[in-house]
């Protein structure tokens, strides 16, 4: 007997690794109120508030849905698509915990990738097998370094730093991918471009030190 456990999972996987916008799916869960019964780490996410100047769309769950849907256009050239959708669909889990309205008025999630590797974690052990490690290990390292490569590339940091950064990455490539569909998932018209470039040549100096050593 299928258990609710495998429907869930066999519907999530459906709809992340198919559908041309996911973000419908959750839309509609969202709609007939059904999110906290399926996925209250996502429920957890509206009304969470975010910086006006870097997140214009709206709240975190609005947010959440634009990343989802860029990651859809990129899942074709993920290592692990899955992982690589759930890491999209959690990444932000860490801010339900940690945003902050200061008294001038500047909202702040400080550290929300590694707050929410809890949540996350929750969330992977309702949906996973107990024999998929790999894809809990996968999502958890994708979550806690989906920050980074951004950072690095609006810094123009030295290769040591990406250099540093993709030696404690599970896949690197797919988390450029993830900072890419983060990073795009805002309405904030922007050429992302330029940080993929130097991502990207992180990523070839990355692999040149580590085959030379």
């Amino acid at each position: 007997m299928t258990s609710k456990k495998q429907i869930i999972r066999e519907e999530l996987e459906k709809v992340l690794l198919n559908e041309e916008k996911p973000s419908i799916y959750f839309e509609e869960l969202k709609n007939k109120n059904s999110l906290d019964e399926y996925f209250p780490e996502i429920k957890a996410l509206i009304g969470v508030v975010q910086s006006p100047i870097h997140h214009p769309e709206g709240d975190v769950f609005v947010h959440t849905m634009m990343v989802v849907d860029e990651a859809s256009k990129l899942r074709n050239k993920a290592k692990n698509q899955f992982g690589f959708m759930l890491s999209a669909l959690c990444h932000d889990f860490g801010k339900v915990l940690t945003t902050q309205i200061k008294e001038d008025g500047k909202i702040i999630s400080y550290n929300h990738e590694r707050a929410g590797l809890k949540s996350v974690r929750n969330f992977l052990n309702r949906i996973t097998d107990k024999d998929e490690v790999d894809l809990r290990d996968y999502v958890l390292n994708m979550t806690q370094f989906h920050m980074q490569p951004n950072q690095l590339a609006n810094q123009n940091s030295k290769l040591k730093s990406t250099r540093k950064l993709f030696f404690q990455v599970i896949c690197p490539e797919d988390l450029i991918l993830l900072a890419k569909a983060d990073a795009l998932g805002r309405s904030v018209n922007q050429d992302y471009s330029p940080k993929e470039s130097y991502l990207r040549r992180g990523l070839e100096d990355f692999y040149n030190k580590t085959l030379s050593e």
